[in-house]
Parts: C-alpha cells; structure tokens; sequence
C-alpha cells in the first residue's frame, strides 16, 4: 500500500503567523498534496498533526476545520489525523474528530507492515491538552491506547506517525528504536529533518504551511519514501 503523508498546515484565516508561516494558502496546498496522493495510487493517507492555528473566533476554527474535511472528504482517500499540539490546543478530541467525520487513527496491518499512531499531546501530568491551553513544549508520550503494547506486537517491521518528535536520547522506556519499528514518521519540527538511529529511519516532515511539496508518500511493500516534486 502506498500511504500520502503530511504535517503542520496550520491552516487559518491568517495570511502570515511566526513570520514564515503562510496558513492562509494552505488549503490550497492540501488539495494539491491530494491529487499527489491520488496519482500516486495512495489507498491512506496520515496527516502528523497541527491541520489547522487558532482563529479569532471558535466559529471561525470550525469554519476551517469544515473546510480541510471537505478537501479530505472530495479526494476520496482515507486519512487517519493524529492531533498536533495546535489542534489540541483549539479543539477538545471528541470535537475535532467529530467535525472531520472521524478519521481518529487505530492500529492497523498494510502488506504485512504493523501501522502505530501516536497521540502526544499529553502533559506530563497526564492530563491531556485542552483548549484551555499550556506550554507546547510539555509534552509526553502516554499509553495511550495502548502505544506500547501496540509496539510490543511487532515482529518483522513497524511504522509509527505521530506529531511531536522522538529523541533516541531518552529514558529506554520510552525509544522506539529497540522495539522492531523500522520508520518513524514525525512533524512539529518545521524545516523537516531525516536522521538514522541504528536500523530506525525517522523522517520529519516539512510544514505544509512553510514549505512547497511538503507531502510524501510512503510504501509499505518496498519501505521507500520520496517527496512530491515541483
């Protein structure tokens, strides 16, 4: 199966936020990045988070929200949306996948290749983010539906999507790199970045709201990923 991948299009109703990111454009960005996946042949698609940024008014987040699922609903192909800290941040779970139509990722097997979604929009704490805000950069990686387990599972390869970033670095607990997954698809981080850590590949994609062809696809049968081209 060939899976369309893309991360951080924080779409709005704002032309330029940070300085650099164009939410405004990104709609359109995502109707490209669909007729991609289409000629590409994806049967799936995974968005890594942060679709849409906070507008003026909770009407008009949902306004937007509405508009990224009428492009997802016209392509015809199935996505799966894990939460980003910005769509977190706007929107309680239950909303924000009702407004999609569902889309809430679960576990699921293509060509024999185990896929995990992660949600890690979580504090440390263990309270999860709400719209009532917080600090971005408190974030945490909870068993949540049972991720580890999920990746105790795996025994001839994995893939893991998730929004928030995977340090090597951290408590062994908590590294995927030793538990048979072989690609970790992440976002959050931007300019996007491509890293090796023993046999684990992890691809971090570029924002869609700062990027041109920032939309990859990935097949789990040859375990190749290239980037949309210009």
């Amino acid at each position: 199966m060939k899976i369309g991948v893309f991360a951080d299009a924080h779409y709005s109703s704002q032309a330029l936020t940070c300085g650099r990111r164009r939410n405004r454009l990104s709609l359109g960005k995502l109707r490209d990045g669909y007729a991609f996946f289409a000629a590409q042949g994806c049967g799936l698609c995974v968005s890594l988070g942060d679709l849409i940024d906070k507008n003026d008014s909770h009407a008009e987040d949902v306004r937007r929200l509405e508009e990224v699922r009428d492009v997802i609903a016209a392509s015809g192909i199935e996505t799966l949306c894990v939460m980003g800290n910005h769509d977190a941040f706007t929107f309680r779970k239950e909303e924000y996948y009702g407004i999609l139509g569902g889309c809430e990722p679960v576990p699921r097997t293509a060509d024999g290749v185990r896929l995990i979604f992660a949600d890690t929009c979580w504090f440390k704490n263990g309270a999860h983010y709400t719209p009532a805000g917080g600090d971005w950069t408190d974030c945490f990686l909870a068993d949540e539906a049972g991720f580890f387990s999920a990746l105790a599972d795996i025994e001839t390869g994995g893939v893991v999507f998730l929004h928030h970033n995977i340090d090597p670095d951290v408590p062994e607990n908590h590294r995927l790199f030793n538990a048979g997954v072989k690609t970790v698809f992440q976002g959050h981080y931007h300019p996007g970045l491509r890293s090796e850590y023993g046999a684990v590949r992890y691809i971090t994609l570029p924002a869609v709201c700062e990027n041109e062809n920032a939309f990859f696809v990935f097949d789990t049968r040859t375990g190749e990923a290239h980037r949309m081209e210009k």
